[in-house]
């Protein structure tokens, strides 16, 4: 049963929310199935899905597609976790979460030593593509100590 819509999120602060192209050619699909009574982009008879809806429909989209449910609250990780791989960082998943403590866009955009990895191949590859291109921004390793001569003191 459909008891309202709220104009705004939990913490009572409306945000913009960017549209993609995609996006907006979902939105312009939907105007099809618009009631000359209903202003609602998503609605079964002129009311607006509930959240209730929405979770019965995706532990059914789960089941169908073999996938163990783990309920929706896992999509707001897992578009947290994309935003800080593309973006590169927390500042990242807080735009796209709206989350405004950088401790709960760390919670839910967690790496992984699979993240730790691919980051450390990504940062080798870089270095690789700088040393061989000979391009000015040439990688220096001025810096660098080799370890056995540190450990054998013949380190300047």
């Amino acid at each position: 049963m459909f008891l309202e819509l709220k104009p705004f999120p939990k913490n009572k602060e409306p945000r913009p929310v960017f549209i993609t192209d995609e996006i907006l050619e979902i939105l312009e699909q939907r105007k099809v199935f618009k009631e000359r009574k209903c202003d609602y982009v998503f609605h079964v008879e002129e009311n607006p899905i509930n959240y209730g809806a929405v979770l019965v429909n995706y532990r059914n989209a789960q089941r169908k597609s073999g996938v163990p449910y783990t309920g929706t609250h896992i999509l707001r990780h897992g578009m947290a976790k994309l935003a800080r791989q593309v973006g590169g960082g927390l500042d990242a998943v807080m735009a796209m979460t709206g989350h405004k403590d950088i401790k709960l866009a760390d919670h839910y955009s967690k790496c992984t030593e699979d993240d730790q990895r691919e980051f450390s191949e990504k940062i080798m590859e870089h270095i690789r593509e700088s040393r061989s291109s000979g391009s000015k921004e040439t990688t220096s390793f001025q810096n660098v100590i080799s370890l056995s001569q540190y450990k054998s003191g013949t380190n300047g």
